[in-house]
């Protein structure tokens, strides 16, 4: 047990050495590191030992201190213990620290160097701010409703061309950096990274929806939601269960969720961190305003209750599902959308019309008819009131992303 500690901290460096030069073979680095951590295996366990204190926060509040902070400081603190080593091996003239030859992790190349290795994405930016003469962002109320909202009424060749040249722009932000010093240079890499500008939007998360995809989308999120239930129910109970408030194939807080998301919050998408604060407010206020309502509107019955769980709000939100809601936020907002809308651009757009409005007033009437028969039953609203005991109530989850973790 105690040789494999010791060689735990002679392989210790292995990754940075990696890292560093991904040429290296497994065994030349493994050697490396043995070499380079020889006289400095105890001063490495003191100083993860000086972590300890983190280590023990991290536990106590679930990892959340551990992501939000020591993570990083632990990442950083180790980056420059390599750092130290690594110029004590080079001064030493250790056998193998020729390898250690990334000069650019630790010094600036010199513009002219940067300028010839870079010279294709000079002449691309050239490019992309001459074209910028001939963009102009689009004004009056289709400019406004794009960019507050994201939206578009139909597909607008402005709005496209601008946020084409937006998209380029913030590719040419990335490349900025690294002409003038401020990201590592890849390419210089002992094992050379390329880069290139971006030619096409693809995934940009920064476009507009025109009203019909958001449609189809909204329809798309509440099936999807409720195959997820409906098949966790299978799973976890063993029977069918028509999960949510409507008897159609769909949980509308999926759909609601997921379009607010891209609507309300569009001017967040830029700030990932803003976002998913942003999706927990917005996506708690909806699941609180739904179970309210609900409860108020049919005679105090209750479709989920969090009653129990951990930072849980009156039984009707909680900090799981506000967590998942956030995540959830950031798949959509960066990863499904897009790839839905440049999917749904590819469709027939009169077909797409014509069935947009079919599930329209399919949803219209189910709404209508569930109003005066509601969706109650087995595996749906049958749990006791708040009040009772947490292990009656886990068997319930309807109706939207927060209340998957009771099935689970």
């Amino acid at each position: 047990m105690v040789g494999g500690i010791v060689k735990t901290y002679s392989y210790f460096l292995v990754p940075y050495i990696v890292a560093e030069n991904p040429n290296i073979s497994a065994n030349e680095a493994i050697s490396l590191s043995r070499r380079m951590m020889k006289g400095h295996k105890w001063e490495c366990f003191v100083a993860q030992l000086s972590f300890l204190g983190w280590y023990l926060l991290s536990i106590a509040t679930f990892g959340l201190s551990a992501i939000f902070y020591s993570n990083g400081y632990n990442a950083a603190f180790f980056a420059e213990y390599y750092v130290k080593l690594r110029a004590t091996a080079k001064s030493a003239g250790i056998k193998g620290s020729e390898w250690l030859c990334d000069e650019y992790l630790y010094a600036k190349p010199s513009p002219e160097l940067l300028n010839d290795t870079y010279a294709d994405v000079v002449r691309g930016a050239a490019t992309i701010y001459a074209g910028g003469a001939t963009v102009s962002a689009p004004t009056g109320f289709a400019g406004w409703m794009s960019d507050w909202f994201g939206i578009t009424i139909r597909q607008d060749d402005r709005v496209d061309a601008w946020q084409q040249y937006e998209s380029d722009l913030d590719s040419m932000a990335k490349a900025e950096d690294i002409l003038h010093g401020l990201t590592y240079p890849g390419r210089l890499a002992p094992a050379a990274m390329d880069f290139r500008l971006a030619k096409r939007m693809n995934l940009n998360p920064q476009r507009s929806y025109t009203v019909l995809n958001l449609v189809m989308m909204f329809f798309i999120f509440c099936f999807v939601g409720w195959v997820w239930e409906v098949t966790l129910a299978l799973i976890t109970e063993g029977m069918f269960v028509n999960r949510g408030t409507l008897h159609g194939p769909w949980l509308p807080i999926y759909g609601t969720g997921g379009i607010i998301i891209l609507i309300l919050l569009k001017k967040l998408r830029p700030h990932p961190a803003l976002l998913f604060v942003g999706t927990v407010v917005l996506c708690g206020c909806l699941e609180y305003f739904s179970s309210w309502y609900l409860e108020l509107t049919h005679d105090g019955q209750r479709w989920w209750d969090y009653t129990g769980y951990f930072l849980n709000l009156n039984g009707r939100i909680c900090a799981e599902g506000l967590l998942a809601f956030g995540l959830g936020g950031l798949a959509i907002a960066y990863l499904l959308a897009p790839v839905l809308d440049n999917l749904l651009a590819r469709a027939n757009r009169r077909i797409m019309f014509i069935v947009a409005i079919v599930l329209l007033v399919a949803y219209v009437g189910d709404n209508i008819y569930s109003s005066i028969v509601p969706n109650t039953g087995a595996g749906i609203t049958d749990y006791k009131e708040p009040g009772s005991s947490v292990e009656s109530q886990r068997s319930i989850s309807v109706d939207g992303p927060g209340n998957l973790m009771h099935t689970i």
